[in-house]
């Protein structure tokens, strides 16, 4: 009768999920970024978003440093995509996304729209004047009308 071989299979190390920010859902993007980097930061994190992969050279393949790296980037990537609404999850939960990648992509998209619509939101405001023959509660509010 043959032996039972013994197998050691690595167990990923538990992520404490906790103070998560809510949800991302396409707005508010600065407020919701500015959390995930506080909260990055918190869990030790936040180079994930700073750092592309290692390369390995023909003098030294960096193995260990590499493993380390993709073990971080999917922790990283995985609390990303867990702060997204679950619309955008759909779009963004690719494999061909690093944590990093997945940062860049979405303050491409998001942080552009936004600045994007506050300038115009503050020229509108910048340009309107008020006039005498109408009530201030109206003019205010034709001010606020998108």
């Amino acid at each position: 009768m043959a032996e039972p071989i013994s197998v050691a299979i690595p167990i990923a190390p538990k992520v404490d999920l906790t103070g998560l920010p809510d949800k991302f859902s396409g707005q508010f993007f600065k407020r919701w970024q500015q959390r995930m980097k506080i909260w990055l930061t918190m869990k030790g994190l936040l180079t994930v978003i700073q750092v592309t992969r290692p390369e390995p050279t023909d003098t030294d393949p960096k193995t260990a440093e590499i493993a380390q790296w993709t073990e971080r980037d999917q922790i990283g990537r995985g609390a990303i995509l867990s702060a997204l609404s679950n619309t955008l999850f759909d779009v963004y939960c690719s494999d061909s996304y690093t944590a990093k990648s997945l940062w860049d992509e979405l303050d491409r998209k998001y942080n552009t729209e936004e600045q994007g619509l506050e300038k115009y939101s503050v020229s509108k405001f910048m340009r309107y004047q008020m006039v005498e023959d109408r009530s201030v509660a109206e003019q205010t509010h034709e001010i606020y009308q998108p």
